[in-house]
């Protein structure tokens, strides 16, 4: 296994999702607490951009039409939705999805057909959602994870690639996409939500694996002062108008230097990657003493895991079972799951960082 070394395409332009003001409550009796997207469903009743049906229900396994999705999506870019002629020869001013549509079409985030039709009553399969939502959240930096139904000729892959890299997609347990598959009401609403928050995000990985929380914030000691790292939209300071993604923001609390990184976590191994410059591997998996990687077709050792039970003392409290990772630089790097990078050392066993606060 090579060490992963990539560049990361930070966009050019996007649409920053504008939040409606909370509604009260709706309960559909079709969605319990039990399903599996009850909490994102609830999100997005609650910011207006989606709601249920005249009897009250809101059909969680009804197939998502492009006419709907134009409205939820339209919605939730507060995009107007007056109803209206549009340029489709097949929505007229009649169809309750019209000014949506319309205005959706006019900010390139979704196209008709050759034949001038949007045809607004047919079901949407997963390839043509995940092409509006790398659109709508102007996504351009891909993933590390590989789909063994999406090739790289495929015209939705890049967008695949897109919201796989944001956690709005995990794909299936066979390591499938399935492009041409059908999407739900229920599974729009939680890919919708994903790229909307971090909270989603992060329900949609679990905390079974090693990266960090998006929905924490962190502090790290270092010898020369505290370190801040969020989770948050937006890359400041970058000449990405209206960047709508999100990604971890360093901020040294000393001096308020700023950094930002990606970190991506895929059955396969967990990444850390520079806006406009490179990425490093920090784990392999399935995680093992003796699993190493490496940077050259020499296959020259750069890091390698020696331990996976490792019991490391830090400021914020002591871990145990931590996964010890030993560089050829003599640096010695803990990862603790559910929580992620705790402790690096260097080659003296002097502290490099260490974890203060998680909250």
């Amino acid at each position: 296994m090579k060490k992963l070394l990539m560049t990361v395409a930070i966009l050019v332009g996007s649409l920053v999702v504008s939040l409606q003001p909370a509604a009260a409550a709706v309960s559909f009796p079709d969605v319990p607490a039990s399903n599996r997207f009850h909490e994102e469903i609830q999100f997005l009743v609650n910011q207006e951009i989606i709601s249920g049906y005249q009897d009250g229900s809101f059909q969680p396994k009804r197939n998502v039409t492009r006419g709907e999705a134009a409205i939820m999506i339209g919605r939730a870019l507060d995009l107007d939705g007056t109803m209206r002629d549009t340029k489709f020869k097949d929505v007229t001013k009649k169809n309750r999805a019209s000014g949506y549509i319309a205005s959706a079409a006019a900010k390139g985030i979704i196209g008709g057909y050759p034949d001038g039709t949007f045809r607004p009553d047919q079901q949407i399969i997963r390839g043509d959602m995940a092409i509006i939502l790398s659109r709508v959240f102007g996504l351009e930096f891909g993933s590390i994870r590989e789909f063994n139904d999406v090739g790289m000729n495929m015209k939705a892959s890049e967008a695949i690639y897109n919201i796989a890299g944001e956690y709005i997609t995990t794909g299936y347990e066979d390591n499938s996409f399935r492009p041409n598959g059908k999407v739900t009401r229920e599974q729009f609403s939680a890919f919708l939500s994903r790229g909307m928050s971090p909270e989603f995000k992060q329900r949609a990985v679990g905390n079974n694996g090693y990266a960090l929380n998006m929905t924490k914030r962190y502090v790290y000691a270092t010898p020369n002062g505290d370190v801040e790292e969020v989770f948050q939209q937006g890359l400041e300071g970058f000449d990405v108008p209206d960047y709508a993604g999100f990604s971890w923001k360093s901020t040294d609390l000393t001096t308020k230097e700023v950094a930002y990184f990606f970190q991506e976590e895929t059955a396969n191994e967990l990444v850390t990657l520079f806006p406009f410059s490179d990425g490093f591997v920090d784990l392999l998996y399935p995680i093992e003493v003796g699993t190493g990687w490496y940077i050259d077709e020499e296959e020259t050792l750069v890091d390698e895991i020696t331990s996976v039970t490792e019991t490391v003392e830090t400021p914020f409290k002591t871990f145990t079972n931590a996964v010890e990772v030993t560089s050829d630089l003599g640096y010695t790097s803990y990862y603790v799951k559910g929580v992620g990078h705790v402790k690096t050392l260097d080659e003296n066993g002097g502290v490099v960082s260490e974890l203060k606060s998680m909250e």
